[in-house]
């Protein structure tokens, strides 16, 4: 298994990062791999609730099926996220600070099989990504500003 931990400063009060990250609709803008995003079933934002992320560059042949694991309003929210090489869990956690908020990122990333050469590669460049949309992330609302 394979893991990171991430944590940012987003000049943007708790309430306004956490409905930000929460709402999946925005997941494309801020996260480089994901082209689009849509709810599978009727649950949003609680625990056990799915939604597919069809990644970007694919011609929607690769997808990835998400299910929360954990919400928590304004404080954490973790997902489970399965694709055909790995399986990843993150867990985003927040904290206000003053009038800003530290959000925290921690993915673990296990391959699906150990058969496949390309799944550890696959899992790195994951990592690597989720790190990286955090910076995108903290940019792309700081300039809204």
């Amino acid at each position: 298994m394979q893991s990171i931990y991430q944590q940012i400063e987003i000049n943007w009060p708790v309430r306004a990062l956490f409905n930000y990250v929460s709402d999946i609709n925005n997941n494309a803008t801020w996260q480089i791999e994901v082209a689009e995003t849509e709810w599978l079933g009727h649950e949003r934002n609680t625990s056990g609730a799915q939604y597919k992320e069809v990644l970007r560059d694919t011609g929607n042949n690769a997808y990835a099926i998400c299910q929360i694991t954990e919400f928590i309003p304004y404080q954490k929210r973790s997902v489970l996220t399965e694709n055909q090489l790995f399986t990843a869990a993150s867990t985003w956690e927040f904290e206000q600070h003053e009038q800003r908020t530290v959000m925290k990122l921690t993915v673990q990333v296990r391959p699906r099989s150990m058969y496949t050469p390309v799944e550890p590669f696959a899992a790195t460049k994951f990592l690597h990504e989720r790190a990286r949309d955090l910076f995108r992330l903290k940019k792309i609302l700081e300039s809204e500003e």
